[in-house]
């Protein structure tokens, strides 16, 4: 009985990419699916947006994380969710109603009643239960996650489901919330999250490896050596993210007459380089996360903005999505030592890398404020462009 649930459910994938046509995205950025109590899955992204989809009716209102969307398997809906820069909330529109060209919107649509189509950074995600009942109409293109939970009385989760799923060959499948499951061919995970990117690395890219993730619903419990110096490192980019917040365009752009950085340099430069350094070792773990590199030139002269038009506020938004990162991602860093250097950094230590990213944002937030004293300064223009 089981696996005809489970045919019934594979034709959905084969209607997914049916009725939305092509939505741009920023791709190659990692996103996390993440898996919750009471068969809650949630998806974040890069760009900080948040969904949280109960697979199951009777999951509690009350889902116990911050997220900026929940939805309901059963629900009808066709929108976006989508933030666009220095816009300081998320907004959730029908997608009819939504002109927005944001590359880094999350499309979210019904397929049927047992399950959702979801589009974002160039990831495709079709997330079902066990009882779907859906007709193909038309071969779609292929999806990279298959999230499939447990429905009615269905209590195994058979591998060989991937049978009746290889016309279109699903990169990833993530089983939530059955009471068995078979070992064959599966990666058990003892925590709650899995990076996925729109780019296939070596081993997703070979059939055979096709991959079965069974997550916990417990998020990876970071050891107390890592945590207080991750905690270090993130206190200071908070505290440099009130310090951003205030500023103007016109300020975050100034250029100082004794020749000294702008503020907006010093934003994009302690981001860049937390960024960058925890992309390496992050992607010597899992090649799914790129090493991502968006350090500003160093020199004055030599740089450019990368985005001239950003507030400061939103400048802040970008250290807060980084330091996110950093944290989402952290269960990479599982079984390694603080005092051991990891694979993929110069760095001699991961308890060296910690400490330098706490003394740096300290170091170039005191310089930003430093900026606020000289004659030139733009003063009496906080909120201008």
């Amino acid at each position: 009985m089981f696996r005809y649930d489970l045919f019934r459910m594979a034709a959905i994938v084969m209607v997914a990419f049916v009725y939305v046509g092509q939505i741009a995205a920023d791709e190659g950025q990692p996103l996390a699916i993440r898996v919750w109590p009471e068969q809650v899955v949630s998806i974040e992204t890069q760009w900080g947006l948040r969904l949280a989809i109960r697979l199951n009716g009777d999951s509690p209102n009350e889902i116990g994380f911050e997220v900026d969307q929940i939805v309901t398997l059963s629900d009808q809906v066709g929108h976006v969710l989508f933030r666009e820069p220095n816009i300081e909330h998320v907004s959730w529109l029908p997608t009819a109603e939504t002109k927005t060209m944001d590359p880094n919107r999350m499309l979210v649509e019904s397929i049927d009643r047992t399950a959702l189509r979801i589009l974002v950074d160039g990831v495709h995600i079709v997330i079902s239960n066990s009882e779907a009942k859906i007709a193909f109409k038309k071969k779609p293109d292929a999806i990279d996650v298959l999230v499939v939970g447990r429905a009615g009385d269905a209590r195994v989760f058979d591998p060989a489901m991937i049978s009746f799923v290889d016309a279109y060959q699903p990169r990833i499948v993530v089983p939530v919330g059955f009471a068995e499951t078979k070992s064959v061919g599966t990666l058990n995970v003892e925590h709650n999250t899995l990076a996925v990117a729109a780019t296939p690395t070596a081993v997703d890219s070979e059939k055979a490896a096709r991959r079965i993730v069974i997550l916990s619903n417990k998020p990876w419990q970071m050891p107390e050596d890592f945590e207080s110096l991750f905690k270090a490192m993130e206190t200071a980019c908070a505290d440099s993210q009130k310090i951003f917040t205030e500023l103007s365009v016109m300020q975050m752009n100034f250029k100082p007459s004794n020749g000294t950085h702008t503020p907006r340099w010093n934003a994009e430069h302690m981001m860049g380089r937390q960024l960058l350094f925890f992309s390496q070792v992050y992607h010597a773990v899992d090649p799914t996360i790129e090493i991502m590199d968006l350090n500003p030139k160093q020199m004055p002269a030599d740089y450019v903005f990368a985005h001239e038009d950003w507030t400061g506020a939103e400048e802040a938004r970008q250290l807060k999505r980084v330091s996110d990162f950093c944290r989402r991602f952290a269960f990479l860093l599982d079984g390694m030592k603080v005092t051991e250097k990891a694979k993929g950094t110069m760095w001699p230590s991961m308890k060296a890398l910690l400490v330098q990213m706490d003394r740096h944002y300290n170091e170039h937030t005191a310089n930003t404020i430093k900026k606020f004293e000289l004659p030139d300064w733009p003063k009496n223009d906080k909120n201008g462009k």
